[in-house]
């Protein structure tokens, strides 16, 4: 067993040397009583962190016969934004897990608006009502800078995502195959800048991060030898975004060599 004291100690104290708003969650799968929380329930913007309570609604909806995976998606020119690689390209028509999962590993906003059209806003919050998200809640389609200048913010806590992933690993919600697919999908996420920025290539995590100005989010399940567990960190009001990824891929490696170190 890892020494859970002097991990917790270390990152107090991290976290107490900076200036930024950070949010910390940390639960051990393993040992559910052996957490760390660090203003869990503080509201932030959610960035792309809400597209994983998007796909357990979709998968949600495919679960109920209403949707298919493999049913055809039409991509119209009104859906494409910048920064997409479905805009980028002349395709238009996916499948709905393809935009499923570029929703996910690439982050992609079209797909990701694609689906809160599909799907529907209100469905979606729903489901984060129904599962227990208490602080979560879609307000607006990706790139709406319109709706974010009129203050419409999508918003979630650390917590609340912790509350998710938890949930996916120990099949809580939607059935296990779908649990199972959804933690596929977030170990293809192409985004190694935040909670793997320190750790090795080999390093086995679910996760998904979000990221807006002077604004960064990782949330992921972890897998280091015969440990498994959630780590998330929120960070914002940072001076650059690069400041704010090394921060929580500082507090990443702190995990991770804590626990390293017990093997």
């Amino acid at each position: 067993m890892y020494k859970n004291e002097i991990l917790k100690e270390n990152i107090k104290n991290f976290i107490a040397s900076r200036e930024e708003d950070i949010s910390l969650v940390f639960l051990d799968l393993k040992d559910n009583s052996n957490y760390m929380y660090i203003n869990e329930n503080e509201g932030f913007p959610s960035a792309s962190t809400i597209k994983v309570l998007i796909m357990a609604e979709t998968l949600n909806e495919v679960m109920k016969g209403i949707y298919s995976l493999h049913e055809k998606i039409q991509v119209k020119d009104s859906d494409r934004v910048d920064y997409s690689i479905i805009s980028c390209l002349e395709n238009d028509t996916y499948t709905l897990i393809d935009v499923l999962t570029l929703m996910i590993i690439s982050s992609d906003n079209t797909a990701t608006n694609i689906l809160i059209d599909l799907i529907g806003m209100e469905n979606i919050n729903n489901y984060a009502e129904k599962i227990g998200l208490k602080n979560t809640k879609l307000k607006r389609k990706m790139m709406d800078k319109k709706a974010a200048e009129a203050g419409r913010e999508n918003i979630t806590s650390a917590y609340d995502m912790l509350n998710l992933f938890e949930k996916i690993y120990n099949y809580k919600i939607l059935n296990s195959d779908m649990c199972k697919l959804m933690i596929k999908i977030l170990s293809e996420n192409t985004d190694y800048e935040m909670l793997l920025r320190y750790l090795p290539s080999d390093t086995k995590c679910a996760h998904k991060t979000g990221d807006l100005y002077n604004l960064n989010h990782d949330i992921g399940i972890f897998s280091i030898n015969d440990e498994k567990y959630i780590l998330g960190v929120f960070v914002r009001n940072s001076k650059f975004n690069h400041i704010s990824k090394d921060i929580i891929g500082k507090l990443s490696k702190l995990v991770y060599t804590n626990i390293k170190k017990a093997f």
